[in-house]
Parts: structure tokens; sequence; C-alpha cells
């Protein structure tokens, strides 16, 4: 591939994909944390997104941060992935209450995504087997199902964050920062 066809991007690009300030990206860059590419008269930094991406990756796996989706809606499973990935995390996706249990059981996750109504196991079991094995992973209902018995006896359970659908992309990324601030004052659920 010609390296002149790679789009490069600008420090306030990356700073706005990543959600940090640009000085944030700026320092990263002088640390070697993310390779950039000094270009033109004055030196600008650019950046290729694979390397964005490699960072994002390395950050994810360093803090441990993995979330599971679990929901039946391909479409829900979509966008959730692209805004949590988006975010640095790593995920998992699984589209059943059964599938949920066995990874639960096999890995760690931070912060998992649960719709209630699922095929054959719903989202209250899943919830029930968090509690058994003690998972201190923040728990974030995505659901349509807000006044319902489900949702009620769901809540007892003590996720922190119920997502009505259809959802703003906006709402998640208010979640996941929201997650991160009180995971970083030493929050535990």
């Amino acid at each position: 591939m010609d390296k002149m066809s790679v789009k490069l991007l600008t420090v306030q690009e990356v700073a706005e994909l990543l959600n940090v300030h640009p000085n944030t990206v700026r320092q990263w860059s002088d640390q070697e944390l993310i390779k950039s590419y000094r270009i033109g008269p004055r030196g600008d930094r650019r950046f290729r997104q694979e390397d964005v991406t490699s960072f994002l990756n390395l950050k994810s796996k360093e803090n441990g941060n993995t979330v599971l989706i679990v929901d039946d809606d391909a479409v829900v499973c979509d966008m959730l992935q692209d805004v949590v990935k988006s975010k640095g995390y790593s995920v998992v996706v699984v589209n059943s209450g059964e599938k949920a249990i066995e990874v639960l059981d096999r890995q760690k996750f931070s912060l998992i995504f649960l719709d209630l109504v699922l095929p054959r196991l719903s989202g209250v079991e899943v919830l029930r087997h968090l509690k058994a094995i003690k998972s201190d992973a923040v728990v974030i209902i995505v659901s349509g199902y807000g006044e319902s018995p489900i949702a009620t006896e769901a809540m007892t359970l003590g996720p922190m964050f119920f997502v009505h659908k259809p959802f703003e992309v906006s709402a998640i990324r208010d979640i996941l920062d929201l997650t991160v601030k009180l995971k970083s004052y030493g929050y535990r659920p």
C-alpha cells in the first residue's frame, strides 16, 4: 500500500477519539506510548489509526478493562460494542444467559451490559449468578421493560445503572465515563 494513501489523524482527532484533552495526547506521544509522526514545516504530530488502536488495546489489557455485553439483539450488541471499544475497552459479546454464565465462570469483567429478556435463561438469573460468584463488575441493565416485574426484580439484585431501550449512544458514553470515575475513587459494587 502506498504510504501517501494512509490518512493520518491530528492531535485533536485522536483526543476526540480517546475522549481526552489534546495535551494528554501530546504527553502520551512524548512518552512514546502512542507512536506519532512529525510532518510539515512546523513538525506537526500525526497519528496512524492502527497505532491509536494498538494503544487502546494495550491500555485495555493493562487496566483489565474488559466489558461483557449480553443481549440477543444484534443491532444493540453492535451499537454497544462500537461505543465501548471507542472508550478503549476489550469486549466480549454473547447472546444468551447461558453463554453469559459460561464466560463469567472463566473470565473477570469490569463492566457488564445485560439485557433482562433473553432466550431461556433471563438476565435476572445472570444477575443471581453474578451475586453467587461475588463478581465486582459494574452491571448496567439495558432493557425495554423498565416498569415490568422483571425489571423490579432485577433492580433488587443491585445493578448500578438501568438504561431504557431505545437508548442514545451519548447515554452509554456518559455511563462509561462515570463508571471509570467511580472505580478510580475505589468504588466496588
